[in-house]
C-alpha cells in the first residue's frame, strides 16, 4: 500500500480551497482562513501533510498541516497545532532520477511517474551491460 493512503481520508480531500490559485489566495480573508483551519484542527494527518507537501522547501501557498502558508512562511495556525508537526524531511526528492525513486520507496510511498521511468531506464541499461560481451 502506498505511503500516501491517508490523502484520500483527510478532511480536506478534494477541496480546492486549501490550495487556491494566486488570485483566490490574494482574496482569502480571515473568516475563510479560520473556517479552513478549523477543518485542519480535527485532522489526524497534519504532520503527514507537512511531510508530503514540504511547504517551506516548496515555498507553498495555501493551507497545509493546520497552517496558512504564503511563500513557505506560516501566516496563521489552527488551534491545537503543535510545532513538532512541522518537521520536513531533510532531503527533498530529486524527481526524475534513480535516487529519487529510491527516496520515494524509503518513505514508503509509490514513486512518481518521473522517478519510476528513471529507475526503469537504469535497469534496462544494467541488463544491457550484463548481456554485452566483455572484451
Amino acid at each position: 500500500m502506498s505511503g500516501t493512503w491517508w490523502v484520500s481520508e483527510a478532511p480536506c480531500a478534494g477541496d480546492t480551497r486549501f490550495t487556491p490559485d494566486g488570485a483566490a489566495m490574494d482574496s482569502l480573508k480571515a473568516p475563510q482562513t479560520r473556517a479552513l483551519l478549523a477543518v485542519c484542527q480535527q485532522c489526524p494527518f497534519r504532520s503527514r501533510c507537512v511531510a508530503l507537501v514540504l511547504p517551506r522547501h516548496s515555498r507553498f501557498d495555501g493551507i497545509c498541516g493546520g497552517r496558512l502558508w504564503l511563500d513557505g512562511e506560516i501566516r496563521a495556525t489552527c488551534h491545537g497545532a503543535h510545532p513538532m508537526e512541522l518537521a520536513e524531511a531533510d532531503d527533498p526528492i530529486d524527481h526524475g532520477t534513480e535516487a529519487g525513486a529510491r527516496a520515494h520507496y524509503r518513505r514508503g510511498e509509490r514513486a512518481c511517474p518521473w522517478c519510476r521511468e528513471a529507475a526503469r531506464l537504469v535497469q534496462v541499461r544494467r541488463r544491457e551491460q550484463k548481456r554485452s560481451p566483455r572484451p
